[in-house]
């Protein structure tokens, strides 16, 4: 009988790469929290804040920093994307949610650039600043986060790394359930996004991914025979 090796993602070689990848969306978040410190936060507490003068001054640094935010999600839908390639049930619809999060991210980004032609006292004056939170918001509920949690469950039903699969399903539907109740009251309130202060550390979304990265990579799949 000779052994023939699958290179599908429920295989020990096919779980690697997203599994990497996971893990990479943590690394990610804190680059991005690095470059935040030392460009933005030197000149306002939020980005609401920031005048015309302080969009020049950060030049490009604006959007690199911006690029940088979504870099996390992407590696994350592209991640599951891999993975559903080798799961059953309804992965089928992750590569769509990852594509919303990788439209949505694009959308992003093309908001912020604008963000130079502000001619209003700050930019969470600006029209335009409601539909960068919008979109961001919109890349993980509609996106990367159920895409998450079908690839998390799949993998805890067919028994690869069930007990972390789980455990990040948990997490990630608690996070989701949370961020929804907490932006709510902003999206259909009075309240405006640049007056909004709260709101989950988005970083945890990275230690969840991390966490299913690295159980991915510590399980033991047998190769088919």
């Amino acid at each position: 009988m000779s052994l023939t090796f699958t290179f599908q993602p429920t295989s020990a070689v096919g779980l690697k790469r997203p599994a990497v990848l996971l893990i990479a969306t943590l690394a990610a978040f804190v680059v991005y929290v690095i470059f935040a410190v030392a460009t933005i936060a030197k000149e306002v507490e939020t980005s609401a804040d920031l005048t015309p003068a302080h969009l020049d001054d950060l030049g490009a640094s604006w959007l690199g920093l911006h690029l940088l935010w979504v870099v996390p999600p992407i590696l994350a839908a592209i991640a599951v994307t891999l993975l559903s390639r080798g799961l059953r049930g309804a992965t089928r619809f992750v590569p769509a949610l990852a594509a919303v999060t990788i439209a949505c991210a694009a959308a992003y980004l093309v908001v912020n650039f604008l963000a130079y032609g502000s001619d209003n006292a700050t930019w969470g004056e600006n029209p335009l600043y409601p539909w960068s939170y919008s979109l961001s918001l919109a890349a993980s509920w509609f996106g990367v986060l159920p895409a998450t949690l079908l690839i998390s469950t799949a993998l805890a039903r067919q028994g690869i790394a069930r007990r972390t699969a789980w455990t990040v399903t948990a997490l990630v539907g608690v996070y989701w359930v949370i961020e929804v109740l907490t932006y709510l009251p902003v999206i259909v309130g009075p309240e405006t996004f640049a007056e909004f202060e709260g709101g989950l550390p988005p970083f945890l979304l990275g230690i969840f991914w991390a966490i299913l990265g690295g159980g991915l990579l510590g399980s033991r799949v047998t190769s088919q025979e």
